[in-house]
């Protein structure tokens, strides 16, 4: 029985993917892409030494976290090429988030079923502010205050991966990317150190950043 039941199982898959090869795969028309993902990038914090230590301004690496969702509205044009404006909702664990538009152009590199993929997006992130509060930075240095991401800037993503059609007209695609985004970090710089009261509220300095993270993204097409 047992052999039986699994000989119909491979039968009907074989069956159901016989019908998805022979059926045509959409190659034209409007397309809409609905995705999560997950990264997780660096960041360097400048801060002033402990008195005795060594003097002038030294760099930590800290982590940045990232999970975002994210949909495409565009038109595919043939089997391969599919172009259209995305935006995002993108959330920092350092309790920051941006909001990015932009321009998506998709590749697909065969016209089979499961097809190596890659996008591009180019844009704009424009910040949500979560929570303004500067938070310590993890240092051991108590004057230490930044807040992370916090003006928008240009942004740019790229990422490979995997297409595949689950059926004709719907597809699930898998890829790794990089993420870069053009930021500040807002910290305090001062020639005093503040009372151990104000020391929270004291960032008075935005130094450029860019922002670069790895990830994963899940995405369903139709």
């Amino acid at each position: 029985m047992f052999f039986a039941g699994l000989a119909i199982v491979l039968s009907s898959m074989q069956v159901a993917n016989a019908q998805i090869n022979n059926r045509k795969i959409k190659e034209k028309g409007p397309l809409f892409i609905t995705s999560l993902s997950f990264a997780h990038g660096f960041a360097r914090i400048p801060y002033t030494t402990i008195e005795g230590e060594k003097e002038g301004t030294d760099f930590l690496r800290q982590g940045l976290p990232a999970v975002a969702v994210s949909q495409f509205l565009g038109y595919q044009f043939n089997s391969y090429l599919a172009l259209g404006i995305g935006i995002n909702f993108e959330y920092w664990t350092v309790k920051n988030a941006f909001v990015p538009i932009y321009v998506d152009f998709r590749v697909n590199m065969t016209r089979s079923r499961f097809a190596p993929h890659w996008y591009l997006n180019l844009g704009y992130a424009n910040r949500w502010n979560i929570d303004s509060k500067p938070y310590k930075a993890s240092t051991g240095n108590s004057s230490d205050y930044i807040i992370q991401g916090s003006k928008s800037g240009l942004m740019a993503e790229t990422g490979f991966g995997l297409k595949a059609n689950v059926k004709p007209s719907v597809g699930l695609i898998v890829t790794v990317f990089a993420k870069f985004q053009e930021s500040a970090l807002r910290y305090y710089e001062g020639s005093t150190k503040p009372s151990q009261s104000v020391r929270p509220l004291l960032v008075n300095t935005d130094q450029a950043s860019m922002y670069i993270s790895l990830g994963v993204k899940a995405g369903i097409m139709f």
